[in-house]
């Protein structure tokens, strides 16, 4: 929840109604998931239902991969395994980059990019805590 929490507030305000709201509620469904000890976000399923109806709504750059994040997390019937966690990541990590526009897709323009940098370290600490407090 940090990573998509810390994604969310990078990408800047969400302009499309819809779309805010679905991640609004996602966000809260997994901060209740994360209060009560859940290993997955539970969502209604007329939420789910909406789920590819709101992503085409997503045309701002970054939305559609926060809502996969959400999704990925919600459609987890083994819980937040390390393959759905690297997925919630990567999707973060992808909206990011396409806010920033880079004028090419390449490792060294995300290396040389602050923002890809900053997503990255930011990740790696997140896993790092997360690491600390499961031993």
């Amino acid at each position: 929840m940090r990573v998509m929490e810390w994604t969310l507030e990078s990408i800047g305000p969400i302009e499309v109604e819809v779309v805010r709201s679905y991640i609004e509620e996602g966000i809260r469904a997994g901060r209740e998931a994360v209060q009560s000890g859940l290993e997955k976000i539970t969502l209604p399923e007329e939420t789910l239902d909406k789920y590819v109806e709101v992503d085409d709504e997503a045309y701002e750059p970054g939305t559609s991969h926060v809502l996969s994040a959400l999704l990925a997390c919600a459609d987890a019937p083994e819980g937040l395994t390390g393959d759905v966690l690297y997925g919630v990541l990567s999707f973060c990590y992808e909206g990011l980059l396409e806010r920033e526009d880079l004028p090419t897709l390449s490792i060294e323009e995300e290396q040389q990019n602050a923002r890809c940098v900053e997503v990255v370290r930011f990740q790696k600490r997140c896993i790092v805590e997360a690491v600390r407090e499961a031993e």
